[in-house]
């Protein structure tokens, strides 16, 4: 199929085809006027573009599997430091270092350590790690149980150790006032509960009237060794006109104590010797040193055994005198002895004289009364 002539061609094909031609024409101008290869720019750009992208790509892979390594390091490291963790974690846990084993009670005096023990619920062999967490319970059950502890803290080492530290508040005894038993606690209070018959446990205080007069007497009495308050039966506060805070003592093996207020915590400590060494049952003096004498004893019988022994040694020095005087006067004795022998043997001569004269009066007077 031949081509169209120039003249058959319609307006508007003319149009496109000079304008084909033109642009076809200045194409061919421009690749001329900037290289002889006018495709060499583009070419160079791409190229750099690809190098570019290689490099970026190689560092930018290189960066990659750099940090994966370290990633996957790091999770090696973790994981193995997990495990360990764990492995010595149920190593501890089921071995014995990981139990209850030894136990420290301090502060308590008349409560036992055996009984303080069996309430706190603690017992040997038990987790540390569970235990631990049940501090305050074993506190709350050891108050709960033990009515005679005031305060108390339980406090569990990671070494096994259970240290308890209890503060008392005991019974102490039972105070009489009009004529009736109220129990007295270690802080000097009075239960106001009263009580018909009081346990033999424990001893009677008498005539503590005055609430500050007993919490000044316990706290003394409290300082005593627990064998010394065990054989008090009795005490009663017995002042007098030249000692105001003096104490009778009437204790269980039969003695009687006399003893201050002020002294008599740190002088009964000595009371089991001092009874070891009485030959028998009688009274033991505190108040002013210590010294014991036998039972039926008074005070006024103590004064006149005083005076009765300072006569003693009075007249004990009047006979050593007199030794002396008589050892002095002896050389003067013996050398008057044969003028008084003569003088004795004259009286006797005389008397002998007398006697017959008397004997021939009588004699005369009889014959004249015939």
């Amino acid at each position: 199929m031949k081509k169209k002539k120039d003249e058959e061609l319609t307006p508007w094909a003319k149009y496109q085809k000079e304008h084909n031609a033109n642009s076809r024409s200045r194409f061919k101008r421009k690749r001329k006027a900037t290289s002889k290869n006018p495709r060499e720019p583009q070419a160079s750009f791409r190229r750099n573009n690809r190098n570019k992208v290689k490099k970026s790509n190689k560092k930018g892979t290189k960066r990659i599997v750099k940090e994966q390594r370290l990633s996957r390091q790091k999770l090696g490291i973790l994981i193995g430091s997990t495990l360990i963790v764990i492995a010595l974690f149920f190593g501890y846990f089921y071995s014995s270092i990981s139990r209850v084993q030894k136990f420290s009670v301090s502060g308590n005096k008349r409560v036992s350590t055996a009984k303080i023990l069996k309430n706190v619920s603690i017992k040997k062999n038990d987790v540390i790690l569970t235990s631990i967490f049940k501090e305050g319970k074993f506190e709350n059950n050891l108050l709960k149980k033990n009515t005679d502890i005031k305060d108390a803290t339980v406090s569990i080492s990671w070494s096994g150790k259970v240290k308890i530290k209890v503060k008392e508040n005991a019974v102490m005894g039972y105070v009489i006032r009009n004529k009736t038993y109220y129990t007295v606690k270690q802080d000097g209070s009075v239960v106001r509960k009263s009580v018909s018959q009081p346990s033999s446990d424990y001893p009677i205080f008498r005539n503590f009237q005055e609430n500050s007069t007993l919490k000044k007497f316990l706290k003394e009495y409290a300082q005593m060794p627990n064998s010394v308050q065990n054989d008090v039966a009795e005490v009663d506060f017995s002042p007098t006109k030249n000692v105001k805070d003096r104490l009778h003592f009437f204790m269980n093996d039969g003695n009687q104590v006399y003893a201050i207020m002020s002294t008599f915590a740190k002088k009964m400590k000595y009371y089991p010797e001092i009874s070891a060494s009485m030959k028998e049952r009688g009274m033991v003096d505190l108040q002013v040193g210590a010294f014991s004498r036998p039972s039926g004893w008074t005070d006024e019988a103590k004064a006149a055994s005083e005076s009765s022994k300072s006569a003693e040694s009075s007249s004990k020095a009047k006979k050593q005198e007199k030794m002396t005087q008589n050892s002095e006067s002896a050389d003067s004795t013996s050398a008057s002895a044969d003028s008084t022998e003569t003088i004795n043997s004259a009286s006797s001569q005389s008397k002998e004289d007398l006697e017959s004269s008397n004997a021939e009066s009588t004699v005369n007077t009889q014959q004249d009364i015939d």
